[in-house]
């Protein structure tokens, strides 16, 4: 927020004081300012105000710190004019339909003013502050908003229909067009300033279109209200807008501090465009705000800030803080936080207030004592592993949001799930949803990569997802690890070109995780019933007695082209709660063999319905005279072999410990491998 050193002087007496000394008081003090800069008012302090803070999103929220922390009084401001003329209940009726929503309103009605440009030190003063001039009545609110941080509305009196003003909800199907010209569809949860017919205005977000300050304006009706944060919060987010009134709205302004606002609205709109107040203010506070009292206990400032700061000084703290304490039963101290000070809730808070007052530099420095990380469960130190093998396997761990577009993680779950849950209050309508799979997410950090011209990606993040079987359970919450790979399966060398990633890299990838997670598991390779990945290069991990726990593959070639994808992306997931519920061999270990393996190649035709894995469990199963392994050594698709059908070398390697094998023994296994490969269906020895 910038903010004017010239500004904060007419608040509070800063005497002595130059911008670098108010920005090392205010730094000091947790509201850090980022730069010094010099605008058209003088100085201005760019200074990052903390969410928990709105009281200091105005002028005066930052002259009362500076007050504080110097010791300096607060200036009197000009107060209202003298109003003349009808009293405001002949010219407007308020009602409030919805207090839980709005638990103060107020109006007050200005005639007679004249719309022009503002004097020159106000387009200053607004410039400075990072602000344009419009026109002095939408100056003068700006004004109110930047000194006192308390968002008011003008509206057109004249275009009030009834004379009404009634604070409700938004009925359904209603529409309001902003002052930014956007037509914008109205929900039941919305909360609307409104005349006699129609929605004016959405309630601490924006006004409408149809009761704006213009040219014509001679008679101005001023709100000052408070309203509920969770409902501005709500209405901005649904609506994608966020406005400088919402900001301040729904992080929590002054409940007291509207009739201040009217006041300084009323001199400005009398001082800048003519104006003549209207005898009375119109108010509804059907909800009254109570200050509630907190006790702070001196032993508890010593226990959380590690040092005695002593009685006198904690009183000397809340009474420069303006929390007037007073001593109770039982050694506590006792305030009233004032109405702006929406952040004390608690002792702690109050703990807080007295480090930043007396200074952070005051707690002492501990050598402490060396805890050891705690080891985690099993849950955590597979994700542990998880992330210690991807690294070493060239991928860069990604960090994405756990929520979504609706319907966005549709093509990456399995069928039968429940709808992803909804986020009641989204920060965004893109993020909607609990996701039910780290792959959309990733899907997107691959192709923004991509889209800034990087050629190779490979990603991988470990996460949580949310999963429901039916609508009305409560989710579960399972770990899981997955990949996007796209480009070089390998650094590129000049020595020879470049081998692009593949189905079978990335299903290595998975490989690897479960091999070093439930070494020796047994799992079969069928295939995905994901909707997203390409239905002839995709895989799913099935033990024989369970759930697929891990799926990989190509993305759909539909989703890419949706997508625009600059280069095909190979996806996987790993259900990490799943694999760990099954049991592996375990880590096993041999000694080197002492004699050379042996080698038989086996060219096999195999149908459509015949798999690699399949295969391979056919040729495991018939008794060998030493270890072996199989690997495919060549593979051939196309005439004179039948539609399907497919043309497999098979390696096998047979590998003695101790003796060399005799040819007879050699010659005994490998016609049993034919013979076994034969009895199997769609197989047949190649001629």
């Amino acid at each position: 927020m910038l903010v004017s050193l010239k500004w904060l002087a007419e608040i509070c007496d800063l005497s002595g004081i130059d911008a670098p000394g108010a920005a090392a008081a205010l730094t000091a003090r947790g509201l850090t300012v980022d730069a010094i800069l010099e605008g058209s008012d003088g100085a201005v302090l760019d200074v990052d105000v903390p969410a928990n803070r709105p009281d200091c999103l105005g002028h005066l929220g930052l002259a009362r710190e500076l007050s504080a922390a110097f010791g300096r009084r607060l200036l009197p401001r000009p107060g209202a004019p003298a109003a003349s003329g009808e009293p405001v209940t002949t010219f407007l009726r308020l009602e409030i339909d919805a207090p839980d929503l709005c638990p103060c309103y107020t109006a007050r009605v200005v005639r007679g003013v004249r719309i022009a440009a503002s004097p020159a030190w106000v387009s200053a003063r607004l410039e400075a502050c990072g602000l344009r001039a419009v026109n002095n009545v939408v100056d003068a609110s700006n004004l109110v908003l930047l000194e006192l941080g308390h968002p008011i509305h003008t509206f057109d009196l004249s275009r009030l229909g009834g004379r009404e003003i009634r604070v409700r909800r938004a009925a359904e199907g209603e529409r309001l067009t902003t002052l930014d010209g956007i037509e914008r569809a109205l929900t039941p949860d919305m909360l609307v300033i409104a005349d006699a017919a129609r929605p004016l205005a959405l309630a601490g977000v924006m006004g409408g279109a149809e009761s704006e300050i213009g040219p014509s304006t001679r008679d101005v009706l001023i709100e000052a209200a408070y309203f509920l944060p969770r409902s501005v919060r709500k209405t901005a987010r649904r609506l994608g807008l966020v406005t400088d009134a919402s900001q301040r709205f729904e992080r929590g302004a002054d409940p007291n501090g509207v009739l201040a606002a009217q006041d300084m609205a009323v001199r400005l709109l009398a001082e800048l465009a003519g104006g003549v107040a209207v005898p009375g203010v119109l108010e509804a506070r059907p909800v009254p705000f109570e200050p509630k009292e907190l006790a702070l206990r001196p032993e508890r400032v010593l226990r959380l800030l590690g040092f005695d700061a002593g009685r006198d000084a904690i009183r000397g703290a809340l009474e420069a803080l303006a929390l007037f304490p007073r001593d109770v039963e039982g050694g506590a101290i006792a305030v009233r936080p004032p109405s702006w000070r929406v952040d004390l809730q608690r002792e702690a808070d109050l703990v807080e207030e007295v480090a930043r007052h007396l200074g952070y530099d005051r707690i002492p420095e501990s050598s402490g004592t060396a805890v050891a990380p705690s080891p985690g469960g099993p849950r955590e130190s597979a994700e542990e592993r998880c992330r210690t093998l991807l690294a070493h396997l060239g991928f860069h761990e990604a960090f994405n949001y756990a929520m979504l577009a609706a319907g966005e993680d549709s093509p990456f779950v399995p069928p039968g799930l429940a709808p992803a849950l909804a986020i009641s209050n989204p920060i965004a309508e893109t993020l909607a949803k609990l996701r039910r799979s780290l792959l959309p997410g990733l899907l997107r950090s691959a192709d923004l990569n991509l889209r800034r011209g990087a050629s190779d990606v490979r990603l991988f993040e470990i996460g949580r997802v949310f999963l429901r079987r039916t609508a009305g359970e409560f989710p579960e919450e399972p770990s899981r690890a997955a990949i996007a790979w796209a480009g070089a399966a390998a650094p590129r060398h000049w020595s020879g070109r470049g081998v692009e990633t593949d189905f079978a890299g990335a299903a290595g990838i998975v490989d690897a995780l479960v091999g070093a997670l439930r070494p020796g598991l047994s799992a079969e390779r069928l295939p995905a019933d994901l909707e997203g990945l390409h239905p002839g290069r995709s895989a799913a991990w099935t033990p024989p007695d369970g759930e697929p726990f891990a799926w990989c593959g190509e993305v759909h070639p539909d989703i890419a082209r949706s997508m625009d994808l600059a280069l095909p992306v190979h996806l996987a997931e790993v259900d990490l709660s799943r694999l760990l519920r099954h049991a592996g061999t375990g880590m096993r270990s041999a000694p080197l063999p002492r004699v050379p393996a042996v080698t038989r190649d086996l060219s096999l035709v195999v149908g459509p319905r015949t798999g690699w894995r399949r295969l391979v469990t056919a040729l495991a199963a018939v008794p060998a005279p030493a270890p072996v392994r199989f690997e495919a050594l060549d593979r051939y698709q196309g005439e004179p072999l039948a539609p399907g059908e497919v043309s497999i070398t098979v390696r096998v390697i047979l590998q003695p410990m101790e003796r060399t094998l005799t040819d007879v023994e050699t010659e005994a296994y490998r016609k049993a491998l034919v013979e076994a490969a034969e009895s199997a269906p769609e197989v047949r020895l190649r001629s």
